[in-house]
């Protein structure tokens, strides 16, 4: 069984490599994901940001 300690050193390791992985991906496609306030957007390699849904 793994410690707590080893469990986040591989929650952190792995964030990371999430965040590497969107970052290169925001370059090459249009992304659709949901922000904290709850609003819907797409995200277009040029950098624009278009909001589909609001949030209600």
């Amino acid at each position: 069984m793994k410690t707590r300690e080893e469990l986040l050193a591989k929650q952190h390791q792995l964030n990371v490599l999430f965040s590497a992985f969107i970052k290169e991906k925001k370059k090459h496609e249009v992304l659709t994901f949901q922000r904290d306030n709850g609003e819907i957007i797409k995200h277009y390699p040029n950098g624009k940001i278009e909001v589909v849904a609001y949030a209600k």
